[in-house]
Formats: structure tokens, sequence, C-alpha cells
């Protein structure tokens, strides 16, 4: 291939999201037969995570939130007792965890969960500021 038809930003973005695919939680390692979609976005103040859960019900759904993660879970029910011929969506317990990675304020997570989506607002906490220390002489 020449020079000239090589994108070398195309490449690096390209790599760029095999980094970040690396480093993000496998739906795989997750513990249930599957594992809900999730969108993150951050924000200066926040993260932000969507989870996509149509067909739970709020009551099915398990969110705790520490210092240092989040972890959704709950269990979607098998579809109506009908002979099967073609079933996609997913049923069964699921369980996503994630390390947060920053320093968050739990106390003031959100959750809201309309039309089958689950949206998580996790606060960042306050960066401590440097403390001045006088020294004194002996």
């Amino acid at each position: 291939m020449a020079f000239g038809e090589h994108d070398i930003f195309q490449e690096m973005a390209r790599l760029r999201r095999r980094i970040e695919g690396l480093a993000s939680s496998p739906p795989a390692a997750e513990e249930g037969p599957w594992a809900p979609p999730v969108d993150i976005r951050e924000s200066e103040r926040a993260l932000v995570l969507s989870f996509d859960l149509p067909g739970l019900r709020r009551e099915d759904i398990e969110l705790r939130v520490d210092r240092d993660g989040l972890t959704l879970q709950g269990e979607r029910p098998p579809a109506e007792r009908l002979r099967a011929v073609r079933l996609e969506r997913p049923a069964g317990p699921f369980r996503r965890s994630f390390r947060i990675g920053i320093p968050i304020n739990p106390a003031g997570v959100q959750a809201t969960y309309r039309d089958g989506v689950l949206e998580i607002t996790i606060p960042k906490a306050e960066a401590p500021t440097p403390t001045r220390v006088n020294v004194d002489t002996a």
C-alpha cells in the first residue's frame, strides 16, 4: 500500500477503539446468561450510565454504588409459556459491575427508570484542595 492511500488518523482512531474495547468490562465476564447494554458518558461534574432494560419492572432492578464502583443486577422473567417459534430477547438473571476509577460521591447518586431505560447519574467527588501548613521554628 502506498503512503498516499494510508490514513494515519483513521488507523489511530481504530487503535484507540480497540484499546478502549479491551479496557471495558466484557459481558462474557459478567454473571448471568445476558448483560444489558450500557452507554457511559462523562461531564465535568458527573458520570451518566444508561442501561437498556425493556420489560423489567423497577422492583426487578437492584443497584449498588460504593467509593470504587457500581453493580447493577436483576432478572428478566421468561416469555409467556407459549410454543416458541423464535426467541431473541434474553431472559434470566443479569449482573453488570463497573470500577469507576475516579473519586465519586456515592451519597449523591440518582437513578431514574423510564421507558425501559435506567439512567444513573454519579456525581464526581470534589477534588481535595491542598492545605498550606506553616512550619514553626523550634
